[in-house]
């Protein structure tokens, strides 16, 4: 019988396929020299992109549990954020040891001196208090109020995603643009909520 805790499981296990299994393309793609002319290049982007897109992902099952009052969306919710981090965190190193091959001086110096590299650590690192106190326990320990208070983060976290992305853009402009509206829509809707509920 397909019930409701079934259909959960089943939402969580297409979750996990789809945040795990780019992992396998890729690395397939690594190996059969499917990349293009520059791989390290296309690593990073796409590690960065996903990541991003996984994040944005994670908002969205909030307003997709109010719209529908599924709790499947939530119980989802801190695996993709986790799986988002997890790629975000790829995009990271990928770029520290393909790009720049782990010159830790180089690495410094565009850290201070691009700011697309400072936008995107900012964001990064404001996602890291978030998957400390992702687990029950913390939010236990921190008190409801305050927990929904620090993953409020995810916001401005995901803002600088898409500013850091949209400053490395050069040309093709559709895919950050998407994000940016994307990105939007989901703030909007989160202050329609304040509106509507009368609380922030």
């Amino acid at each position: 019988m397909f019930n409701k805790k079934t259909a959960i499981n089943a939402f969580r296990l297409l979750v996990l396929v789809a945040c795990a299994g780019p992992a396998l393309w890729l690395g397939w793609a690594w190996t059969q020299a499917e990349l293009g002319a520059n791989p390290a290049e296309a690593v990073v982007h796409f590690t960065g992109r996903f990541g991003l897109g996984l994040l944005l992902a994670t908002i969205a099952l909030g307003p997709a549990f109010r719209l529908t009052g599924w709790v499947g969306f939530m119980a989802a919710r801190r695996q993709m954020g986790l799986w988002a981090f997890v790629w975000l965190c790829g995009h990271a190193l990928a770029w520290m040891g393909l790009d720049q091959y782990w010159d830790w001086p180089w690495i410094w110096q565009d850290l201070w001196g691009l700011e697309y590299v400072r936008y995107g650590v900012a964001g990064l690192l404001l996602l890291v208090p978030l998957v400390l106190t992702s687990f029950r326990a913390a939010q236990q320990a921190m008190g409801k109020v305050a927990w929904q208070w620090l993953h409020r983060l995810v916001y401005i976290s995901a803002t600088l995603g898409v500013v850091h992305f949209w400053i490395l853009t050069r040309a093709d402009y559709r895919d950050v643009t998407l994000f940016a509206i994307v990105l939007a829509a989901l703030v909007a809707f989160r202050l329609g909520c304040v509106v509507v509920d009368r609380r922030w």
